[in-house]
């Protein structure tokens, strides 16, 4: 039946006059594949080399980069790095004051002047400073943080005369034009807003108002927040740039592949002409308080989820404390590095984490001392718990030789990382200018790390890491976490909105007042205060 309807397919397509269909190859069975030999398996050359790991090779020697001073005509100070092992040049105005050191602006106007140096100048607008920074293949970028601002840039040796006439229009003739700052205005509120999401930044907002109070230049978060962005003028933005920029604040860093010998005649060309504005002001770090400004041992923050924000906290040290080493070794044992106390303790050992840390925020003026982790959030109060015992437990044994040992290697191998790349080394440089160090101050660094013995970790450990002298700032299910909380017996919690908002309080205007801080912790100045950015590009 079926070859009879096949005969009758083929006569319809002859009679439709196509070609038949072409007919099926006969299939023709492979030959069959031959039984493999039996070989005896082959020894590789380097199997011995393989049988053991490598040996150390040595020790890793730092060697800091070599920085050449010049000074142009108007007190510029010029700070230049040669690295001749691939054509490429950064460079970067830095000023040397920051928005922790201008305690009366309003909050969020130091970092907002930061986003708006590149949304024009007086010769170009927007987009045609981002066309001309594309047309040399350039990347550039300008920020203000707590403790310095600039303008930066990094381009092929080449291209470096246009790079600095760019830098240059930047860091000396922003325009801030209106359209500009309304476009950035609404990014920044669409970003406030979306830290009542972030289980961090509600953290760090806590932290901030918590800590130092509304009237310290540190009792904010960079930003601000609602209210402060709506309330930001061009008028404020122009009087922070004349307040920042100056030549007496300012330098310039070159690191790269340049001679500075030819350089300087460019900068001078570019820069030369500089002069500020009178009411520029000088870097005045905030007063450092003497404890938080809560008077409540715990502050909470209401936020449903699977895991809790723990961070326990207390006014820490200025980048400019006399045995900064010290205070670096004795973080690292206790939350600096992987092997640390809290990240064994919690993360290792309890499983309440995924990695706890602990650290020093030195600025100009004594940033916040903090140890910080996401908890599951039914682990909450064991976690404070133990990490508290952790402070007390450094406190009263202070460091083993082999925590010592340890904690100076790592920081001294992770030394050459801050200079890698010509970014790296004009960043670290800059540092050097904005914490007014002395310019061999990295040469000297590994002889001060090696000279930092255990009793220096025990006496850091007793004056900066007792658990009384801790605020339990915590962000997490009031249901879930709070009982556990309280059950710690520090007492009520004080409880605070996303933002650091006592609960209650007109939320969202900068000027509602937290908890004031001690009459002796009070900033020389008054209310507000400014900004930050990871913004240098470093």
């Amino acid at each position: 039946m079926k070859r009879a309807l096949g005969l009758v397919g083929l006569a319809l397509v002859a009679a439709c006059g196509g070609a038949p269909p072409p007919q099926p190859v006969p299939v023709v069975a492979p030959p069959p594949i031959p039984a493999a030999t039996a070989e005896a398996p082959r020894v590789t050359p380097d199997a011995p080399f393989r049988q053991q790991p490598p040996a150390p090779d040595g020790e890793v020697r730092f060697t800091a980069p070599k920085v050449v001073e010049a000074k142009l005509k108007n007190g510029l100070r010029v700070l230049v790095v040669e690295r001749h092992d691939l054509p490429i040049v950064s460079a970067r105005v830095v000023v040397s004051v920051g928005a922790g050191d201008v305690p009366d602006a309003r909050p969020g106007v130091m970092s907002f002047l930061g986003a708006m140096l590149e949304q024009g100048t007086k010769k170009r607008s927007a987009l045609q400073l981002s066309d001309d920074f594309e047309a040399i293949g350039a990347h550039h970028g300008a920020w203000v943080d707590w403790d310095s601002a600039g303008v930066s840039v990094r381009v092929l040796s080449e291209r470096l005369d246009a790079a600095l006439e760019l830098m240059a229009d930047v860091a000396l003739s922003p325009s801030f034009p209106e359209a500009e700052i309304e476009r950035l205005r609404t990014r920044r509120i669409t970003s406030i807003q979306a830290e009542k999401s972030s289980p961090g930044a509600i953290a760090s907002n806590a932290v901030a108002a918590a800590l130092f109070g509304r009237g310290h230049p540190y009792g904010h978060s960079m930003t601000g927040q609602e209210a402060d962005a709506k309330k930001l003028t061009k008028a404020e933005i122009q009087r922070a740039y004349e307040r920042l920029f100056t030549p007496k604040n300012a330098a310039i860093v070159v690191a790269g592949d340049v001679d500075p010998a030819t350089l300087v005649p460019k900068l001078e060309a570019a820069f030369g002409a500089w002069k500020g504005k009178p009411g520029a002001v000088t870097r005045k770090p905030p007063k450092a308080l003497a404890k938080a400004a809560t008077d409540k041992r715990v502050v909470f923050v209401d936020r449903p989820g699977a895991q809790s924000q723990i961070q326990l906290v207390r006014p820490g040290v200025p980048y400019s404390v006399k045995d900064r080493e010290a205070f670096i070794v004795a973080n690292a044992i206790l939350g600096g590095m992987f092997s640390s106390r809290v990240n064994m303790n919690l993360r290792e050992k309890n499983a309440y984490t995924y990695g706890a840390r602990s650290y020093f925020s030195m600025r100009h003026g004594a940033g916040p001392f903090l140890v910080a982790a996401a908890v599951f959030a039914d682990k909450t109060g064991p976690a404070i718990k133990e990490a508290l015992s952790e402070l007390d437990g450094l406190r009263r044994d202070g460091p083993t030789v082999e925590e010592l040992a340890l904690a100076k290697e790592s920081i001294r191998l992770a030394m050459p990382g801050r200079f890698e790349g010509v970014s790296d080394v004009a960043g670290a440089v800059s540092d050097l200018f904005v914490h007014d160090l002395p310019i061999d101050d990295y040469e000297k660094r590994p002889a001060r790390l090696e000279a930092v013995t255990a009793d220096d970790v025990k006496r850091v450990a007793l004056e900066y890491f007792g658990s009384d002298a801790m605020t339990i700032v915590v962000v997490g299910d009031k249901a879930t976490v709070l009982p556990q909380v309280d059950a710690l017996g520090f007492g009520p919690a004080d409880e605070r909105d996303a933002y650091g908002n006592p609960i209650g309080a007109a939320g969202g205007d900068a000027k509602t007042p937290a908890k004031p801080a001690a009459a002796a912790t009070k900033p020389a100045a008054t209310p507000a205060k400014p900004t930050t950015a990871p913004a240098p590009k470093k």
